[in-house]
């Protein structure tokens, strides 16, 4: 696995660059960062996690594929303050359980 701890940063495209250079597998999961408290900035801690919430969203959402799906739900849960899905054809960030939709 490739090595976690760094920064959240504007740096973050190279970081995953690197990370599918060592280990191309880890785009078949979730990158987790976390911080300690709110003071505290954001850090990488895992990577290819599989995620899954017990939480259920408010609107019904079309069938997107089941990362769409678990980033929507896992935004509900406590202590997670937003969930994204990254690619080179945009994104979409989750937060509370809405969803803004892709910024190219």
């Amino acid at each position: 696995m490739p090595d976690v701890g760094m920064r959240f940063s504007g740096n973050i495209a190279s970081v995953f660059r690197e990370a599918m250079r060592l280990n191309p597998s880890i785009h078949d999961g979730a990158v987790v960062f976390s911080r300690e408290t709110e003071d505290h900035g954001y850090r990488l801690c895992a990577w290819s996690m599989r995620i899954v919430s017990a939480r259920i969203p408010n609107a019904a959402e079309p069938n997107v594929g089941s990362a769409h799906n678990s980033a929507l739900a896992l935004s509900l849960a406590p202590g997670v303050d937003l969930c994204a899905i990254l690619s080179q054809g945009g994104s979409v960030f989750f937060e509370n359980g809405s969803i803004s939709r892709p910024v190219n």
